[in-house]
């Protein structure tokens, strides 16, 4: 039996978490990104993504959703990441990575990318937990992203969703959905997986609410 802290108040049963899910302004499926990828997520012209920071958070990711088949390493998500993301092909890649995988994402994103700037931010409203943003383009970024200041992660999130111009923002990893909820709360449009019904469900009942509210 899962533990309760994984459950999320089991909105999961309160929802059709199958197929395409059209909700507020976006659309979003529960999906493994190591499948293929849906045609919806081709509309994000900028991808914002917090992937698991290593093959620890991966594998816990897996056991948490109850899937049993996990991924063969750390490495072969990497590459399937970078491989949806190269068939989205954004405009823009704001990735959010732990400080100890930093140089592992710069190694990859710097050859393929023109413009690419760092801003540093924290997890959880602590300084000490400490992460970093990746910003890369091969026009030149966005001023308002130049100018972003020291946030917390979730902070970043409603900036971008905010002050960046875009057609729709996606999401290959979305967890309880911040991109989405931020997104929809300004009126633009956005698209995401997440492996987990049960953290996607939050996102459904946020959006549906209207609250951000402080679901676990």
């Amino acid at each position: 039996m899962p533990s309760e802290k994984y459950e999320h108040g089991r909105l999961y049963e309160k929802y059709d978490m199958t197929g395409d899910i059209h909700i507020g302004t976006g659309i979003v499926r529960v999906h493994d990104i190591f499948n293929p990828l849906p045609s919806f997520m081709r509309a994000a012209d900028v991808i914002f993504c917090d992937p698991p920071y290593n093959a620890s958070a991966l594998n816990g990711y897996y056991t948490k959703a109850e899937i049993e088949k996990k991924p063969e390493s750390f490495d072969s998500f990497f590459s399937v990441l970078f491989r949806r993301i190269a068939q989205i092909g954004p405009r823009i890649l704001i990735l959010e990575v732990g400080v100890s995988q930093f140089e592992k994402y710069m190694l990859e994103i710097l050859p393929k990318y023109r413009h690419v700037t760092v801003k540093d931010s924290m997890y959880y409203g602590n300084a000490k937990n400490k992460c970093k943003i990746i910003i890369a383009s091969n026009d030149e970024i966005p001023e308002c992203l130049l100018d972003m200041p020291f946030m917390d992660e979730e902070k970043v999130i409603e900036y971008i969703c905010q002050n960046l111009e875009y057609s729709c923002i996606g999401d290959l990893c979305m967890g309880k959905g911040l991109v989405g909820f931020y997104s929809n709360k300004y009126g633009k449009p956005f698209v995401g997986t997440e492996l987990n019904k049960k953290r996607l469900a939050v996102l459904l009942e946020r959006i549906s609410t209207g609250k951000r509210g402080s679901i676990k």
